[in-house]
């Protein structure tokens, strides 16, 4: 059917896309970004860049994402699966360099959408993807965020009041006030002057 066959073209992009595929990037246009970041500005689309997520497929080769110690609060067969997936990808040094061009690609699409207007939130896709770690890819991807030109408050911002936007409840989440709903935690540090100090919790 016309349907299936559609569907098929599109998985076909999506997987080019993820793959980091020459094609896809040398047809890249920055008047035509600009023009599609403007509109999403216009009509409200909201925008969820999982940076750090694309960061680890583009570098899951590396040593220092093979022994994360974060490992260890997943199954075996969850360890050996990553640890083979990323042997694998040692093999393909091709397939390293189409993800890292993919990687900075996107570094790159957050710094012209910030500048656009366009709106952001936090989101690491964790659990779904090797060496994503449920609460730890969050702190990752506010530091990401950051290196991609967010200034810290902003960043947190994506995680807390913007979550809040999105979902159309500010009158009970999203800020910290008398009579909204909130989980808090206590720092260590400041995190606005470094964000990585969002993993410095106390309690």
């Amino acid at each position: 059917s016309n349907s299936k066959r559609l569907w098929t073209k599109i998985v076909r992009f999506l997987e080019a896309l993820d793959r980091g595929d020459p094609a896809v990037l040398a047809s890249f246009s920055k008047e035509k970004c600009d023009a599609l970041f403007a509109r999403f500005a216009r009509n409200g689309t909201w925008q969820c860049p999982t940076l750090h997520n694309n960061w680890r497929h583009a570098h899951s080769f590396d040593k220092s994402v093979l022994n994360d110690p974060r490992v260890c609060y997943y199954p075996r067969p969850f360890r050996e699966y990553w640890n083979k997936r990323s042997l694998e990808d040692q093999k393909r040094p091709e397939r390293e360099a189409r993800l890292q061009a993919h990687y900075l690609r996107l570094f790159q699409l957050v710094k012209d959408m910030r500048r656009a207007g366009v709106s952001i939130l936090a989101g690491s896709d964790s659990g779904a993807n090797e060496y994503s770690f449920p609460g730890f890819s969050l702190h990752d991807e506010l530091a990401e965020l950051v290196a991609a030109g967010l200034p810290p408050m902003e960043a947190l911002q994506t995680a807390t009041l913007n979550a809040a936007k999105y979902l159309g409840m500010t009158d009970a989440f999203g800020t910290v006030e008398v009579g909204k709903m909130a989980d808090l935690v206590l720092l260590e540090a400041d995190p606005l002057t470094d964000i990585n100090n969002t993993r410095k919790i106390t309690a």
